[in-house]
């Protein structure tokens, strides 16, 4: 039994670590979308490359 108890708080140790790392990322992520990228590329040429790539994804999941 404290085997299992001790298992179960290694995998919750382990969860909100990998938790805070994925965080990090999307927000680095988030950052990098919402600041760098519209420095050099136009707000009309990335409505543009967003609405093909959504229509690539509609697309892919029709075929699905």
């Amino acid at each position: 039994m404290t085997e299992f108890i001790k298992q179960m708080k290694d995998l919750g140790e382990e969860f909100l670590e990998t938790l805070k790392h994925k965080t990090k990322l999307s927000t680095i992520f988030d950052l990098y979308t919402e600041k760098v990228i519209p420095t050099f590329v136009s707000e009309k040429d990335l409505k543009k490359y967003y609405s093909k790539k959504m229509e690539e994804v509609n697309d892919f999941i029709d075929k699905l």
